[in-house]
């Protein structure tokens, strides 16, 4: 109970730093019914919580996860830190067509790596990775130990798979073309961009973290 009344005060006092939009007018990608039941849909955020508590040991705090079933339709996703290091996924991401547990894992490493992702940061006080970071950490440090810890099968394909769904409901939510392998975004910035990428641009961020290779030139700047 302690931590639901820390979650409450968080919510109406703190901005959110780290987090996947929600988009109030796509209601028709929010299904009447979960596509992820509330047990997996907890479970999934409870077991990763324990599994990447490591990383908060670290840094010497406790990192809280919390997946809110109250409101189908608050397809968000959070991290920040207060008292302790939080990662919050809300229901509406268990109600969203694209989304499934391996897709959600995803979303959860990508909320941890807003938390433990390193530099470059979007919060300096905070110490909150910036979104391509977070998008970084998450296929390069993160994805792979939570699929196994979930299903230790297939998980490179799984990995894919994972990515591919993610980026559909960026693309979704943007009102861009799905993100695709075959179509990488071209762009090179001068200047980091710290704020979403776009949905293109963050595909191929994963997909350069799941394969180690360099951050792309479309959100960081090499210098």
């Amino acid at each position: 109970m302690k931590y639901l009344a820390l979650l409450i005060q968080v919510l109406l006092l703190q901005p959110s730093f780290g987090s996947f939009r929600s988009f109030e007018s796509l209601r028709d990608r929010t299904t009447k019914n979960p596509v992820i039941s509330k047990r997996l849909f907890q479970s999934t955020v409870e077991n990763m919580g324990d599994e990447f508590q490591y990383l908060a040991k670290i840094q010497n705090e406790q990192l809280l996860t919390y997946a809110g079933w109250n409101d189908p339709t608050a397809d968000q996703a959070m991290a920040r830190r207060w008292d302790t290091a939080q990662v919050l996924i809300f229901r509406g991401m268990a109600h969203r067509t694209e989304i499934n547990r391996d897709a959600l894992a995803l979303i959860v490493c990508h909320e941890l790596g807003h938390l433990y992702g390193g530099t470059p940061l979007k919060e300096m006080g905070n110490y909150i990775s910036a979104e391509g970071q977070a998008d970084y950490f998450a296929t390069n440090i993160c994805l792979k130990r939570a699929l196994s810890l979930l299903d230790p099968d297939n998980v490179e394909q799984r990995s894919l798979k994972a990515i591919k769904a993610v980026g559909a409901f960026l693309a979704n939510n943007w009102g861009h073309e799905h993100p695709s392998e075959s179509t990488p975004d071209a762009s090179s910035v001068d200047q980091t961009v710290l704020d979403h990428p776009t949905p293109q641009c963050r595909f191929d961020t994963y997909l350069a973290g799941l394969y180690g290779k360099k951050r792309p030139n479309c959100w960081f700047a090499h210098k």
